[in-house]
């Protein structure tokens, strides 16, 4: 029966990461899984806290990135081009495993279907013993409110009990099978996903090029576009309070402006770039200043699952629309100033 299920390469890129990451290794090692079968790759951009000695701890020699390469995406193209089984599993360091059977789960569909490229989890896990906003992002399914607006997310909301998301979705019983459309994606890739490695020689892989939902967009522009979404969750482990939420956006405003404006000319899938896009951000500023349909949709979220956390979101939407305005304006002086 260990014969039966397919070498796997997890792929991390850490960095500083000693808060969580022996909880993410443990949910890891504690997989019903043939250990043998299972090799753990980790890019570290250079960390000064507890991670080096955490993961020595589990006999892992991380790959040493420098300094001035440090970036979590270009960590995991290190990480990936040092894989050597079928399946790449990537994860991030606050990716927690919520079960023993989670990576069985995972893999099946694979198993099954030759056809399907690539396998993401469902949702975020959401726990009522997390703090108020780290039980939000799990509920509307992920820690941005403009991806959920546009359709984007590659995890769904708690408050649907079917496949919503962008591709079209059939119901397999334990997971839903879903083709996309060149060009319409949502965010792939991460927290969780897995993907053939065969498959990465039809895509820009390499660590310059490296990029989660970019990967994915290649791979289906070559038409390999199936994917199944399994009906399971992981646990974005973050404990957000909320004295650390400025703290957040603005991490969030820095992300913005390194991945999607500094980092376009390297980027294939432009995630808010498309005259769609354009049209859906338009909404998502006229829903943020009026509040009238944020609050509308944490109501129904409300219906769904009963936490007060849903009542977050009118909130959280107008605050990122202010980081995301601050980081456009910042843009345009930049450029003015050139």
């Amino acid at each position: 029966m260990r014969n039966y299920y397919p070498t796997i390469s997890v792929v991390l890129a850490t960095y500083n990461s000693e808060f969580s990451l022996k909880l993410c290794l443990d949910s890891l090692y504690f997989q019903d899984y043939p250990k043998e079968k299972i090799e753990v790759i980790v890019a570290d951009g250079g960390s000064i806290d507890g991670t080096l000695k955490i993961l020595s701890s589990y006999g892992i020699k991380p790959i040493n990135v420098p300094p001035s390469k440090q970036e979590a995406e270009y960590n995991k193209g290190v990480a990936v081009s040092y894989a050597k089984n079928d399946i790449l599993l990537l994860i991030d360091h606050d990716n927690i495993l919520p079960h023993k059977n989670w990576l069985k789960k995972m893999v099946r569909p694979l198993m099954e279907n030759k056809k399907i490229t690539g396998v993401e989890v469902l949702r975020f896990s959401h726990r009522k013993s997390d703090n108020i906003l780290d039980r939000y992002f799990a509920l509307i399914g992920g820690v941005d409110p403009v991806p959920y607006y546009l359709g984007k997310d590659a995890r769904l909301s708690w408050a649907f009990d079917n496949y919503n998301l962008l591709g079209k979705s059939q119901d397999m019983g334990e997971y839903f099978l879903v083709e996309f459309e060149n060009g319409k994606i949502p965010t792939l890739g991460a927290n969780g996903a897995l993907l053939r490695r065969e498959l990465l020689k039809y895509a820009q892989a390499d660590p310059d090029s490296f990029f989660h939902i970019d990967i994915n967009y290649d791979l289906i522009k070559k038409g390999y576009n199936t994917y199944a979404f399994v009906k399971d969750d992981i646990i974005h482990y973050k404990k957000t309070r909320f004295v650390d939420f400025i703290k957040f956006l603005m991490r969030r405003r820095k992300i913005m402006e390194i991945q999607y404006f500094e980092s376009l000319k390297r980027r294939r899938y432009a995630v808010f770039m498309s005259s769609q896009d354009k049209i859906g951000l338009l909404r998502f500023v006229f829903y943020s200043i009026t509040l009238v349909k944020p609050t509308l949709d944490a109501i129904r979220g409300f219906i769904k699952v009963r936490d007060a956390a849903w009542f977050l979101h009118p909130f959280v939407c107008l605050s990122f629309l202010t980081i995301y305005s601050m980081a456009v304006v910042n843009r345009q002086l930049k450029k003015f100033m050139v």
